[in-house]
């Protein structure tokens, strides 16, 4: 299932030119950038140019544009003569783009925040209820969803344009290695961590104070990050 419902590409075949209703370059982008991230497309998996402009109902120019953005997000790669693949990452490389989200909630931290509004409350709310049913199953994808709509929350409060986009970018780098490693790992601690760093966040979301829910991310990446090293160091099978 996508974030975009192509049905209406199909529906409107029949229109005039001018009348149909066309997926932007964005939507294109991101919803192409959350398959990725939710590992429907493997890495190392060959992306189809002729079939997604079909899918998305478009020209090859505005795909392009789509594919061009997130090779510069490092999530594809484009070679002339061998198409375009989705780019692979390692242990080491996570480590690293999780130092650098730490130092960004740093300055987040520091940076002026945009007001908390009642919509942002409700929907931290929502998301903490969804994250404790998870307790109850073993439901991954949900599991990732929901990190993607805390990071949506996340990126919303802070006002530093630059930070935000770098942000976004080693966010959606990072977390589609995090959910592939999702299969080593304790489910049920995870959905607890998740819930755990949640309370905090609309604690301090209800304070309207940005500064404390940036500590409170970094606090809960730096867990993340011990993690990663422990799978380092733990002893791998002959």
């Amino acid at each position: 299932m996508t974030g975009i419902d192509t049905t209406a590409s199909v529906n409107e075949a029949a229109l005039p030119e001018g009348e149909r209703q066309k997926t932007t370059k964005q939507e294109i982008y991101r919803e192409l950038r959350h398959r990725i991230c939710l590992l429907d497309y493997q890495p190392g998996s060959r992306l189809n140019e002729r079939e997604l402009a079909a899918e998305f109902g478009v020209s090859r120019t505005p795909l392009r544009t789509a594919l061009q953005r997130l090779e510069y997000d490092g999530l594809i790669i484009s070679q002339h003569g061998n198409g375009t693949e989705v780019t692979s990452i390692d242990l080491s490389s996570i480590r690293d783009i999780y130092i650098v989200r730490m130092r960004l909630m740093d300055a987040m931290a520091e940076s002026s925040p945009l007001p908390v509004t009642d919509d942002v409350l409700s929907e931290i709310e929502d998301l903490e209820n969804e994250t404790r049913n998870l307790l109850e199953g073993k439901d991954k994808r949900t599991f990732a969803e929901i990190i993607i709509r805390l990071h949506g929350i996340l990126h919303s409060l802070s006002s530093n344009g630059p930070l935000r986009d770098f942000n976004d970018i080693l966010f959606f780098q990072s977390a589609r290695f995090w959910f592939l490693l999702l299969e080593k790992m304790n489910f049920r601690q995870q959905v607890e961590d998740l819930l755990d760093e949640m309370r905090m966040i609309k604690r301090s979301l209800e304070l309207r104070d940005v500064r404390l829910v940036a500590t409170v991310h970094k606090s809960h990446l730096a867990m993340v990050l011990s993690r990663l090293d422990a799978m380092d160091r733990s002893p791998q099978p002959a």
